[in-house]
């Protein structure tokens, strides 16, 4: 089974929660004009919380715009979407990687605020094709700009979103789904946390420093083949992960980053409840068993619980109850991530792959097993990581 070619757009890492009634106006005007609602319904204050979220994404993409921030194979949140080149981009500098995840964790800050004070029902449609980032920041919609286009070109490459040519996607969002939106705001926003914690700005500089120095060593002289050239660049990249991960993580951002990730698994429970009671069948995002999805996929039998008991394994790993197993002392035990997040240890890769940079961590208990994962994955088949990310 394939998910529809309109899916392309949701399943995105970045894009995926970025779902908001929206006319054709730019996001920061529409945030603007709804917050100078005084009296907001709940439909306004979800509408205000969903714009949060979708600027807080095309800023990421503006700040990438303006440096001509690219970056290529990194398959990471917000960073893979792609972005048009700009012909009078700004110099990059090291610090601009670590500014724009601070600047997106506040900025969904202020996205989970205006959910958490939706008080009442909601039942909000929303046309998918109205939806667009103006990453090029002059205030028109412009090709390639649109939500859905975004979506698809991230995942199959440029050209594919020209074949989606839908005038109208349109969904309702009810009262379920503003519980499914804040927990997309919490998993970024613990992403994010996790970003800051360890700093890439000194090994980005570091790297940066050495590769400019060693093209000035070359001079004129051409390189004794592309694929050294080509291995440069990989080598380059490796060396900068590898330098931001080999310190001493902040812990506060840490613990920050477990507070997010146990919150976005008790905005799912909040979720999964209340779409179980739901009676209607009208345009819906995510269906129960009884319900039709909008976007025309089918949800298998039992996917909605191998998905919850996926989460449940992740909320005892988190809390300790459950360890990660480490080969060396499995099955007697294995790591307490929940300690590892709060009293984060400096980073040695070899060390943490020997055990003895995580022996403070390791507990005799029981570990996280495999089976939900693999369940989920034979009910969906192909179509597991797609679901799972619709899901978060």
């Amino acid at each position: 089974m394939r998910i529809l070619a309109t899916l392309a757009f949701i399943i995105s890492a970045a894009t995926a929660s970025a779902q908001a009634i929206l006319p054709d106006e730019p996001l920061a005007k529409a945030q603007a004009r709804l917050s100078a609602i005084a009296d907001r319904s709940p439909d306004q204050q979800f509408t205000l919380g969903a714009v949060g979220f979708l600027r807080a994404i095309e800023k990421t993409l503006q700040l990438r715009w303006q440096h001509n921030m690219a970056i290529k194979d990194f398959d990471l949140p917000v960073l893979r979407l792609p972005v048009p080149p700009n012909p009078n981009a700004a110099p990059f500098t090291p610090d601009l990687i670590l500014t724009l995840f601070e600047n997106l964790r506040d900025d969904l800050a202020v996205s989970q605020a205006a959910l958490e004070a939706v008080s009442g029902d909601v039942l909000v449609e929303i046309d998918l094709m109205r939806l667009w980032f103006d990453v090029n920041m002059n205030g028109a919609r412009d090709r390639g700009e649109g939500v859905i286009e975004f979506g698809a070109n991230s995942l199959f490459g440029r050209g594919e979103a020209g074949q989606m040519q839908a005038e109208s996607l349109p969904v309702r969002f009810d009262t379920a789904d503003v519980a499914w939106l804040n927990a997309y705001t919490h998993l970024l926003s613990g992403l994010s946390e996790l970003f800051i914690a360890f700093d890439p700005t000194e090994a980005i500089a570091k790297v940066r420093a050495a590769d400019q120095k060693m093209m000035d060593l070359m001079g004129d002289t051409a390189p004794s083949n592309q694929y050294s050239f080509m291995a440069g660049n990989w080598v380059g990249r490796f060396a900068m992960v590898y330098g931001a991960l080999s310190q001493q993580p902040n812990a506060e951002n840490t613990r920050a980053a477990l507070g997010h990730f146990m919150a976005m698994i008790e905005q799912n429970k909040v979720f999964w409840a209340a779409i179980a009671t739901e009676t209607d069948n009208d345009l819906e995002w995510i269906p129960n068993a009884t319900q039709t999805a909008a976007l025309g996929f089918t949800l298998p039998e039992g996917a909605a619980e191998a998905w919850q008991a996926i989460l449940g394994d992740m909320e005892q790993m988190l809390k300790g109850e459950l360890l990660v197993s480490f080969w060396r002392i499995e099955p007697a035990g294995g790591i307490n991530i929940k300690k590892l997040f709060e009293n984060p240890p400096e980073v040695d890769i070899v060390f943490w792959a020997h055990g003895a940079g995580l022996l403070p961590y390791m507990e005799r208990g029981p570990t996280v097993s495999s089976r939900n994962v693999v369940q989920f994955q034979r009910m969906l088949s192909g179509d597991a990581l797609l679901f799972a990310l619709l899901f978060n």
